[in-house]
């Protein structure tokens, strides 16, 4: 057969190749934007225990505060770094300086809600990299009251701490789906933790 005749052959085959490679790009395209998804929404369940095991870890530093009948029975909101039925802030910095328990709770408290939303903080720190969108908690505490200022038993307080996130549709859809899952879109996720805060003895009593 004459190669003239053979070029129309092996353009086809050519291009029957192309297809097939444009085929499998496109399905490793989608795998790495899946993957990426993915890989963020880890990212922020790994921010969001971070933090929260951070605060933690300030509440059980201080229970002339938290193990004390100067924590509210109502529920803690923090948006931002705006309090809602918390301590009150004193208006100076706790690094390095003696803070009363209410002081340094109210302290820890806006650091933590700035470093949520990556603001800078009551001492001008910004937290690069630890942002979580629209990020709001909640601390509900349950305390014991012997006397007017110590705790009879540990405080027991659950951390919410809520965040917006996209969440990734359902790759094989047959519309008949229902749920947060069954289309992508924007859903409010939840990490909560529980901790125990010592019993607060004489020497932490607040003033």
């Amino acid at each position: 057969m004459p190669l003239k005749k053979q070029s129309g052959f092996a353009m086809l085959e050519v291009l029957v190749s192309i297809v097939v490679i444009m085929i499998g790009v496109l399905g490793i395209a989608g795998m790495q934007l899946l993957a990426l998804g993915n890989t963020e929404n880890a990212r922020y369940q790994s921010i969001a225990a971070i933090l929260t095991s951070g605060l933690v870890a300030q509440m059980q530093a201080n229970p002339g505060y938290w193990s004390s009948n100067l924590t509210p029975a109502t529920p803690i909101t923090l948006s931002g770094t705006t309090l809602t039925n918390g301590p009150v802030y004193g208006g100076t910095s706790c690094m390095g300086t003696v803070c009363t328990p209410t002081s340094v709770a109210a302290y820890d408290l806006k650091n933590w809600g700035a470093a949520m939303t990556n603001v800078a903080n009551l001492d001008g720190l910004i937290y690069n990299g630890t942002v979580l969108p629209a990020a709001t908690s909640t601390i509900q505490c349950i305390v014991t009251h012997a006397t007017a200022s110590i705790a009879a038993a540990p405080t027991v307080c659950t951390i919410t701490l809520s965040w917006m996130e996209k969440n990734a549709a359902l790759s094989n859809s047959t519309g008949t789906e229902t749920g947060l899952l069954a289309t992508g879109s924007i859903q409010q996720h939840n990490y909560q933790t529980i901790t125990s805060i010592p019993v607060c003895s004489s020497p932490c009593t607040p003033p």
